[in-house]
């Protein structure tokens, strides 16, 4: 099964969670009305966190700017193999218990 189908099936799983087209192409996660993370065509992942949050992650290597608003809370990950997408669906986690949280 290709990454991206299981990263969908995973996410989807999780309580409260749906899909839905993303503006730019890929797919849109959402967390009731709030969007936990996107992905687009090619296998990148976005997800928005606190500036704190997103700080820890690119000073600790686990994620990287993102490509379009590099000074923001946004991330960016891409997904390339079996460990990319371990990785990503921990990424999206941290997202969902954030939104979970509020």
């Amino acid at each position: 099964m290709e990454t991206a189908r299981k990263l969908e099936d995973e996410v989807t799983s999780w309580l409260n969670v749906s899909v839905h087209p993303h503006r730019f192409g890929g797919k849109d996660f959402l967390f009731e009305s709030a969007e936990i993370g996107h992905t687009h065509e090619g296998g990148s992942v976005d997800i928005a966190f606190p500036r704190a949050v997103r700080n820890a992650l690119l000073a600790s290597g686990l994620a990287e700017q993102h490509h379009r608003v590099p000074n923001s809370g946004w991330i960016t990950f891409q997904i390339r193999n079996e460990e990319d997408l371990s990785h990503t669906l921990w990424l999206m986690r941290l997202s969902y218990i954030r939104e979970n949280g509020k």
